[in-house]
């Protein structure tokens, strides 16, 4: 017989993308992994400890848009002057940024943008490239690999998590191996769609299909933690700040 927790469950799940990935950035990582262990999702999704912010207080959430980079089998040919540089550059990136251009033929407001280079410390992120995703709405770039330009990503507050901190460019490293498909990433499987958490504890990775149930969970281990830690402010006569009413209630 079907429990009456896994009818209601099952009839929450109604959310639409919007009004999932609103109620998702209302609640902290240590909410949502907690959660997706109460659904036995153990470990599940976790990305390793080396994916990490560029800046303290980075956070965001949205949809993964999925991107796969294999390193190159290109012989490299010196350049004999500036022009040939910029000659060869612009046809290496030409083919390492395909999905850059499939990109601009989508709607990646909400998206996060997933890249797999099995941990290779080439930037294929920078400043950019990262404030044209920013100026189009994207919430993010989780990148198993590096970013380059921190100083300039961080003055323009651009979100983005990697593995590796690099001044490398992916030019003449790596190539271009695949848009939307299942990629590996700090160690996870990420589905194009998955939902990706991000905050200074790490990046975590949500199954679409199991996001509503694991938000259940979530908004009432935030609520209990909320009404704890509200009576030990109390207690020690400190003011309230909004980690007390996330979700504004």
């Amino acid at each position: 017989m079907i429990s009456r927790r896994i009818l209601n469950m099952a009839a929450a799940q109604k959310l639409t993308d919007q009004e999932l990935i609103e109620k998702i950035r209302k609640v902290r990582l240590a909410d949502l992994s907690d959660g997706m262990d109460a659904l036995g999702l153990v470990n599940v999704g976790s990305m390793s400890t080396d994916m990490r912010p560029l800046r303290p207080g980075i956070a965001f959430a949205g949809f993964a848009y999925t991107v796969k980079l294999i390193k190159s089998q290109e012989p490299v040919i010196p350049s004999s002057s500036v022009e040939e540089y910029f000659k060869k550059n612009g046809e290496w990136c030409r083919e390492v940024y395909t999905f850059d251009r499939i990109m601009k033929n989508d709607d990646i407001t909400d998206k996060v943008l997933v890249i797999d280079m099995d941990g290779y410390p080439g930037g294929v992120l920078g400043s950019d490239n990262m404030l044209a995703y920013k100026f189009r709405g994207m919430a993010g770039a989780v990148v198993d690999g590096g970013c380059r330009d921190s100083f300039e990503c961080n003055l323009e507050e651009v979100n983005v998590f990697s593995t590796r901190r690099t001044f490398h460019h992916v030019s003449f490293r790596l190539a271009h191996g695949g848009v939307n498909i299942p990629v590996q990433c700090a160690g996870v499987t990420v589905h194009p769609g998955d939902v990706i958490c991000a905050d200074d504890d790490g990046v975590l990775v949500i199954p679409r299909n199991r996001a509503e149930e694991v938000l259940e969970f979530a908004i009432a281990i935030l609520q209990a933690d909320q009404k704890a830690r509200t009576a030990k402010y109390e207690a020690l006569g400190m003011q309230p700040d909004y980690t007390l009413n996330r979700l504004g209630e």
